[in-house]
């Protein structure tokens, strides 16, 4: 993923959320879950953990990536 907006995650510090252009197709956004490991480096892939869910839907739809309800 390239990044294009983060904050750190409420219900785990250490952590962040990530927006941006998807690696797989740049015409595409996605959302990732990202900690850290003893080195500072961001991990890549894994388990998101469902409290943080919330907010990342949050985070996405205030970004304007994101809209609920008819269009």
């Amino acid at each position: 993923m390239k990044a294009e907006s983060s904050e750190q995650c409420r219900v785990h510090p250490s952590d962040e959320i990530r927006i941006g252009r998807s690696s797989w197709d740049d015409e595409d956004m996605s959302i990732k879950y990202t900690w850290f490991d003893k080195r500072g480096h961001a991990s890549r892939g894994g388990e998101v953990p469902l409290a943080a869910l919330p907010q990342m839907f949050e985070f996405a739809i205030r970004e304007g990536y994101l809209t609920i309800g008819a269009e």
